[in-house]
């Protein structure tokens, strides 16, 4: 009994990424997968999620999709991801992480992540036929890297919706009827993460192998393509915290523009990127609750004009501890008065005194 005891306990952490090359399910909530031939148990509590997307947000939905999607066979063997040939995630890529059981060698997962497939490319836009906001409607597509360069289309699989297309700022384009190929002496850059298909997918009025993709930035700062042009916004691109040291904030800034994205101003509006401060909140109950000693505000994080209508924020705060998110507001530079632009519940990467940042 008691070296039966000694062997229960003897949970050893684990971390496997590679192929998933089967699942059989048990029950709706449990199974077993396969990932190079390690035999890792699916139970009720495994976690699944992908860059966009989690099973508890999806079922949480309570749609019709969403109820299927309670049924991990669904989430994990279901419907075949476009121009994929096998069922939901088999074949493709998983990180799963858990315990693994040494007198067994079986793994109970704790989460299991995938992105199908990391296909990572950075190039120039060549071509492009944008009929709608998110270029996303039948026919639409973004081709890269030449006329016969390899075309993009956003993945629309419920379990890894693509995020709207956002230019260097992370602000979030109309791209109804743009033309997005630039000029020789000033190209339009982009940056793609997806997986390559198998087979053909629909692109324009044909079909080839395409890159399926999850998210896509242009690599300038677009004040002509903003979807909110005439107010004030800001985004987050990453917020660490190092315990007893400091808090980093990186960010941008636009103000209103017009439809050539030039600044406008306006009562009330900041008139270039560079105008006012960012005030950073943080959340250090873990509650929702925020309070007033928990505000920092100085040295305020002043933006850097790319171009006129664009700033670029970068701050950093002494903390004694780490909270789980953070407020970031554009703030007109008196400190009175509404914020110009305010992004909430940013989360945190919260590190340990003496690690990096990869």
């Amino acid at each position: 009994m008691i070296l039966s005891c000694a062997l229960a306990e003897a949970q050893v952490l684990v971390e496997i990424e590679g192929t998933m090359s089967s699942y059989v399910p048990t029950t709706s909530q449990s199974g077993t997968m396969m990932v190079m031939n390690n035999k890792i148990a699916i139970n009720e509590a495994t976690q699944f999620l992908t860059p966009t997307r989690t099973r508890v947000e999806l079922f949480g939905q309570r749609n019709e999709a969403g109820a299927s999607f309670n049924n991990l066979t669904t989430w994990i063997r279901g419907d075949r991801f476009d121009g994929r040939t096998l069922p939901g995630l088999v074949g493709a890529t998983v990180i799963v992480t858990g315990t693994v059981d040494p007198a067994t060698g079986v793994v109970t997962a704790e989460e299991v992540f995938s992105d199908v497939s990391e296909h990572v490319i950075i190039g120039v836009v060549s071509d492009n036929v944008c009929s709608n906001q998110h270029c996303d409607a039948p026919g639409d597509f973004i081709r890269g890297n030449g006329p016969i360069g390899i075309a993009f289309v956003p993945n629309k699989d419920k379990r890894l919706p693509a995020l709207p297309i956002t230019d260097a700022g992370l602000f979030e384009l109309d791209l109804t009827g743009k033309e997005l190929v630039g000029t020789p002496a000033a190209p339009t850059s982009f940056g793609a993460e997806g997986y390559y298909t198998q087979t053909a997918v629909p692109v324009g009025a044909s079909s080839e192998q395409a890159h399926v993709y999850w998210a896509m930035e242009l690599g300038e700062n677009r004040p002509d393509l903003l979807l909110n042009p005439g107010i004030a916004e800001i985004s987050s691109l990453k917020v660490r915290c190092t315990e007893d040291h400091t808090l980093d904030v990186w960010g941008y800034v636009h103000a209103p523009v017009n439809a050539a994205g030039d600044p406008i101003g306006g009562p009330g509006q900041p008139r270039t990127g560079a105008d006012g401060f960012i005030r950073v909140t943080m959340d250090l109950n873990r509650d929702g609750v925020i309070s007033p000693n928990e505000i920092m505000n100085g040295p305020p994080p002043r933006a850097v004009l790319i171009p006129l209508s664009y700033g670029k924020v970068r701050g950093n705060f002494d903390v004694t501890q780490c909270g789980t998110s953070v407020k970031m507001e554009w703030m007109p530079l008196t400190g009175n008065g509404p914020a110009w632009a305010t992004i909430d519940n940013v989360p945190v990467d919260r590190l340990r005194e003496g690690t990096t940042d990869e």
